[in-house]
């Protein structure tokens, strides 16, 4: 009875807030689309939704130098939903549920509110679009529903400025069968970028950044928690859904490619 409750208040409010957002610039940031969970049974579909199936709720190698993972796992990592409050905060939602696995006292709202660095500066220059760089800050405001996100990096700095219990690094070169064997057979939750309900990246807007570099926004990014797998499927914290669902294994480490295959392991000090 506690998640039908929850899903119902988040639906409500989700309703209720999308009625009053207004963007802040001309157009929209709908590279994050907006999501419709009117329905449990195709929830969270973004608009730019593929072939691929949505993932199940469970909630209720290298060639050379093969891995060996077991059989199944799955770390019992805080689910939290996103909505009403973080519609385009999965990044934040994401690390807090593994800074609470570790013990941390933040709420999902703290995290994006006072460790996070996010940026709105979206401005026109000689008839050219530029704005932030995701890799070093947040792309607009995680608390609209009109705006980007951010990758890796923004994510480490936040956590490592500001927690007392934990420390955050980038993993790099390591394949999702890698990370198992390393990282979730020791119980060591990863945050991941892939994309929202699995769905095939495209490419968003774009705009250039200060150093008059021209960036292009992956449509559709999305940052989960890895917690598990077994020999079919890997096992993600959501944060759309705010809840432990399962994708096939070919299809999450196709999206994790499409997002340049990022990881954020966080570890208690």
């Amino acid at each position: 009875m506690k998640k039908i409750f929850v899903f119902v208040f988040c639906v409500a409010a989700v309703a209720v807030f999308a009625a009053t957002i207004v963007p802040p610039l001309s157009g929209s940031y709908t590279d994050k689309p907006k999501i419709d969970i009117s329905s449990s049974n195709d929830a969270d579909k973004p608009a730019n939704s593929g072939t691929d199936n949505p993932g199940t709720d469970i909630s209720s190698s290298k060639a050379n130098n093969p891995i060996s993972i077991g059989t199944e796992k799955h770390i019992s990592v805080p689910t939290i939903c996103q909505y009403p409050e973080l519609p385009t905060g999965c990044e934040s939602v994401a690390a807090t549920m593994v800074l609470q696995y570790y013990g941390e006292d933040i709420t999902s709202d703290e995290f994006a509110f006072s460790w996070l660095e996010y940026s709105e500066d979206f401005y026109i220059s000689d008839g050219n679009q530029y704005g932030p760089d995701p890799n070093k800050v947040f792309a607009g405001n995680p608390f609209t529903e009109y705006s980007y996100g951010c990758f890796a990096t923004p994510i480490v700095n936040a956590i490592n400025r500001n927690s007392t219990n934990c420390t955050a690094q980038i993993i790099t070169d390591c394949s999702l069968e890698e990370l198992c064997s390393e990282y979730i057979d020791n119980d060591k939750p990863l945050l991941i970028w892939a994309t929202m309900n699995m769905k095939e990246a495209s490419e968003g807007r774009s705009w250039y950044l200060s150093d008059g570099t021209k960036f292009t926004w992956t449509a559709g990014e999305h940052c989960l928690v890895l917690v598990g797998y077994n020999k079919d499927c890997y096992f993600l914290n959501d944060p759309i859904s705010g809840g432990t669902v399962s994708y096939p294994k070919g299809i999450v480490e196709k999206r994790f490619k499409e997002l340049n295959e990022q990881v954020v392991y966080i570890s208690p000090n």
